[in-house]
Parts: C-alpha cells; sequence; structure tokens
C-alpha cells in the first residue's frame, strides 16, 4: 500500500486524468479548435498511459472517476445528505482506479492496449458513460470505436518504436475523417422544445406545484397559435402522478385537439412508481414508462436486502422505480419516434434497432451547475452518429437542442 502512496505516482495520473478528461470541459465552451484540442489531448494521455505501472494506472482510473463523474454526488444535496459528497466522489474515483489498474495489472503492452480499449466496455452497475471514443466527438475524425482501437494500437507500436505505428496512426485517422456521416434527417414538421429551469430545491414542494402547473399550460396556450408539430416538455415537468390527475389529463386532451404534447411526470399503478413520458394527441392520452433505470438514482442495483437498507437510510424506505420492458414508440403525423427519458438517450438498448428519430427528455437540474450535461451531450451525439439517429432533447436545467448524425 505504501508504494501507491508515492508522491510521483499520484502526480503522474494526475496528469494523465487532466489529458483523458480535459475534452469534457473544453466541450463547455463549445469551440471547435478547443474539441480538436481535447482531442489531440485525450489520445496523449493513452499513449503516457501504455507501458506504465499499475500505481499510476490506478491513480489515473481514480482521477478520472472524479473529473468525470464528481457530479453525480450533488443529487445528495436534495435528500439532505450532502455531507457525504466527499466520501461518495471518493468512492467513484476508487471504482474507477481498481478498473484502471486491471488494465494496468500487466507490464505486457499487449494487454493494456486491450485493457485501455475495453475499458469503455466496463459498465460498473451497468452505468455506461466512461467511453474514450467521446474524445472524437465534434472533431474530423469519426466518434466510433474502430477509431479509437486503431488509434490504441498505433499508439502501442509508436510506444514499441515500431515505425508502423506512425504509419498505422496516420492511416486510421484518415480512414476515420473519410468514413464519417455528413448527413441528417429531420422530423417533416416542426417541433418546439420547452426548455425550463425549474430548481431541483423547489420542483417538488407541494406550494410550487400549481404554479409549476399554470406555467406549463400557459405555454402550451401561447404555443398552440405557432402551428406547431409538436411540443415537447423536459422530464418530470408535471411533478406528480398525472395518470391520477383527472382534471388535468382532460385539459391537456383538449389542448392536444390543436398541437400534439409531450410531457414528463410520473406514474402510479399497482402499487408501483414509473417514471414517464404522456403524449397528448388528438385528445387522446399515451403513456410510455422508463426502460432504464438510473443506478442508485432510481433503483438499487444490489441483493433485495442491501436494496432495503440504502431505500431505508437514504429514501425514507421508499421502493426503486419500476420499468417497462422494451423500448417505446409512438406515431406523430405517421412518422415513428423512440421514445427516451434521460439516461435512456445514453444508452445502446434505446438505437439498436436504428431508429430514425428519438425524442428525449431530461431533468438535469439534479446535478447543475456540473458537468453533466455536457457529458450526456457528448454521448447522444456518438449515439447519434454511430446509428444515423436525430435526437431532439427537452431539458430543464439545461439546453434544449436538436442534436444529428
Amino acid at each position: 500500500m505504501k508504494a501507491y502512496f508515492t508522491p510521483s505516482f499520484i502526480i503522474k495520473g494526475f496528469i494523465n486524468s487532466i489529458l483523458l478528461s480535459a475534452f469534457i470541459f473544453l466541450a463547455l465552451f463549445e469551440i471547435k479548435f478547443l474539441q480538436i484540442f481535447g482531442c489531440i489531448c485525450g489520445v496523449f494521455g493513452i499513449y503516457k498511459l501504455l507501458g506504465e505501472i499499475r500505481q499510476i494506472y490506478f491513480w489515473s482510473g481514480f482521477f478520472v472517476g472524479i473529473l468525470w463523474f464528481y457530479w453525480m454526488s450533488f443529487s445528495l444535496i436534495y435528500f439532505e445528505f450532502a455531507y457525504l459528497i466527499p466520501l461518495e466522489i471518493i468512492g467513484i474515483g476508487l471504482v474507477y482506479g481498481l478498473i484502471f489498474w486491471f488494465c494496468g495489472f500487466f507490464k505486457n503492452q499487449i494487454w493494456q492496449i486491450l485493457g485501455l480499449f475495453f475499458v469503455s466496455f466496463i459498465h460498473p452497475f451497468g452505468f455506461n458513460w466512461l467511453n474514450f471514443a467521446l474524445f472524437f466527438i465534434d472533431t474530423p475524425f469519426a466518434p466510433s470505436f474502430w477509431t479509437l482501437g486503431g488509434v490504441i494500437l498505433a499508439l502501442g507500436l509508436i510506444k514499441q518504436n515500431i515505425k508502423f505505428g506512425s504509419v498505422l496512426l496516420v492511416c486510421m485517422l484518415g480512414f476515420s475523417v473519410f468514413s464519417k456521416q455528413s448527413t441528417s434527417n429531420l422530423l417533416p414538421f416542426e417541433i418546439k422544445l420547452i426548455q425550463s429551469q425549474v430548481s431541483q430545491l423547489t420542483k417538488w414542494k407541494k406550494s410550487e406545484l400549481n404554479d409549476q402547473i399554470k406555467a406549463n399550460l400557459d405555454q402550451i396556450y401561447e404555443l398552440n397559435n405557432e402551428n406547431l408539430g409538436l411540443i415537447v416538455f423536459p422530464e418530470t415537468a408535471f411533478p406528480l402522478y398525472l395518470n391520477q390527475e383527472t382534471q388535468l389529463n382532460d385539459i391537456l386532451k383538449q389542448l392536444s385537439l390543436q398541437t400534439p404534447i409531450i410531457t414528463g411526470a410520473l406514474a402510479y399503478e399497482n402499487n408501483l412508481v414509473y417514471n414517464s413520458a404522456y403524449l397528448f394527441s388528438n385528445g387522446q392520452m399515451q403513456r410510455f414508462d422508463k426502460v432504464i433505470l438510473v443506478p442508485f438514482g432510481e433503483e438499487i442495483p444490489l441483493p433485495k436486502t442491501l436494496q432495503n437498507l440504502i431505500n431505508k437510510i437514504f429514501f425514507d424506505g421508499a421502493s426503486d422505480f419500476s420499468a417497462a420492458q422494451t423500448p417505446s414508440d409512438y406515431e406523430i403525423d405517421g412518422i415513428k419516434i423512440r421514445n427516451a427519458i434521460c439516461y435512456e438517450a445514453t444508452r445502446y438498448e434505446i438505437y439498436k434497432d436504428n431508429p430514425k428519430f428519438v425524442v428525449a427528455i431530461s431533468n438535469n437540474a439534479w446535478f447543475k451547475p456540473s458537468t453533466e450535461p455536457v457529458l450526456q451531450k457528448l454521448l447522444m451525439k456518438y449515439y447519434a452518429y454511430n446509428f444515423g439517429t436525430t435526437i431532439y432533447h427537452a431539458a430543464n436545467g439545461s439546453k434544449s437542442e436538436i442534436i444529428t448524425p
């Protein structure tokens, strides 16, 4: 253990983690030059890691976990456990430190090359947001695992002073540029993506509920005069069990005779709670429940005994959310649209059958201010490119926008 706390190892790991994380923070500025620089930093970070000892791998992973995912701890504020934020951040660092430690367990660089490639496929508790292919988002290079794998292999050869490595690196990046898609599809009608800034501190207060409902309805009344094809509200824009609100349902059904409406809200059915999206169209209502729940946010991915204990301590004894079995589709003007709620929009399961259009709704106020919305956007861009999908994203607490391949 003493060897792991050598200052030079910690410093080297921290520098590597900055290189591997720079692209996320530079993406905040949305300047193409900076994003290309972030890509260069990420590639150089991998180059520096190859051939290192396991202690440096551990510290690199430790700080990568913190720099990529520190924001996960911010949700503790809203359960009155803010004092546990430092402990959760350290815990996140330890998880990714161990993952990287396994990558550097063998000194043989072939194993290290494989480890650094496959680290993007290791999803602790199902959480899949560590993805080094994101280095290439918003650069001339294709953001794919083919690009990542070729680059890591070439870097390994260069590290071994094999001249072919430089040729392979140039060829892979050149191929990546020419293989990059440039076409995108848009829905043939105009969509209004509502962007809201409702604080998580007030969102679920009963005293604020009527004001939030009124604000949403006022926006619909105003937008109904604009001849739109669809109005999309963020996740839990109505912070209540919408399937049990008969009067509000009737109002939304009536408003949908002019313009279809998608909104997020909860649902309560058969003693189970769902995070749902509701479609109001032509005076009818449809509900689409979330399929993929957030680990430790909407479900506890642990044995039942530990689930109950954590729910009792942190969530006042509440049960996990329930989930639908398969992703949901709906049609607007005869065009099929895939539904996605927040975390789902960054998961392979939503895109595996190449949906042409996804309408995603999010509530990013849980993690405001942080780089979480930036990382979420980069992941959606990755899936949009790799599956040829156009994503319409409406968010609370961050920017609402259209993401194309």
